[in-house]
């Protein structure tokens, strides 16, 4: 209802900074709402639930362009649906510091994120899709089935994939967003195998796989050779991913042997 309410405001015409200021309250509030049910119920249902709720336009066509209209959300459905998990992952107890965070982080994305639309917001949008669709994937591991997860990480990679793609002139992009969905649920067979965290603090409830670092290290490549291949006529040049490459390798490299605690699923 909330987030109805917020796109009621801003399809009105004319919209003005007081339309604006009630649009950012509403989303906002949407973030607060989606955390305090998760909170107070003990169950990750209500926050999922009133995410997709908050997506009633999706459906608010003819059934035709159900499928059109799921595609292009698929990144803002990862982000909404990711976040009210891991807060629900990080404990519903009591309220914590995991809770606070991540509910700044998706105020964030509903209103200053989300509803841009240049190059690289829309990089930066689907490296959001992919870090926490696949942090929420791999804090799932031990209660779904590998192949569950590497379905859920095909259509993570897919949505942000395509959420990239459809920026260019080049509309033909449907094997190049499947392959990226298969390099994400291979990965994500390989982690759900050996699993490595990274612990922020003793207090806190929740530890950062290596999963969601991994894959949007990798998908930061695939953004740059994208890059360089939409200035050179299809080619992709060393000049631009080299630096790149050698730096997050780099990362990967001290992240691995020297703050890792590696744990196996057999």
């Amino acid at each position: 209802m909330i987030r109805v309410m917020a796109d009621y405001v801003a399809l009105r015409k004319g919209r003005n900074a007081l339309s604006t200021a009630i649009h950012a309250v509403l989303n906002i509030a949407l973030a607060v709402v989606s955390t305090a049910l998760t909170v107070i119920s003990g169950n990750w249902i209500f926050g999922v639930l009133l995410v997709l709720l908050s997506k009633w336009r999706v459906v608010a066509v003819r059934p035709r362009y159900w499928w059109i209209n799921l595609k292009a959300n698929l990144v803002d459905l990862t982000v909404g649906i990711s976040l009210a998990l891991l807060v629900y992952m990080a404990g519903v107890t009591e309220l914590n510091s995991w809770h606070i965070i991540l509910t700044v982080i998706y105020a964030i994305w509903l209103v200053i994120i989300k509803p841009r639309s240049e190059a690289v917001m829309t990089e930066i949008q689907s490296l959001f899709a992919i870090f926490f669709g696949t942090f929420a994937v791999a804090l799932t591991t031990s209660q779904l089935d590998p192949v569950v997860c590497a379905i859920v990480c095909f259509i993570i990679g897919y949505g942000a994939s395509r959420h990239v793609l459809m920026q260019g002139d080049d509309h033909d992009f449907t094997l190049t967003t499947f392959i990226c969905g298969l390099i994400l649920a291979e990965m994500s067979w390989i982690f759900y195998h050996w699993s490595i965290v990274y612990r922020l603090g003793e207090n806190m409830t929740l530890a950062i796989p290596q999963l969601p670092i991994a894959t949007s290290i990798l998908f930061f490549l695939f953004a740059r050779g994208y890059e360089s291949a939409l200035k050179h006529d299809g080619k992709i040049r060393a000049d631009d991913i080299l630096i790149p490459s050698i730096f997050l390798v780099s990362i990967m490299f001290i992240m691995i042997f020297f703050f890792s605690v590696a744990s196996f699923n057999i």
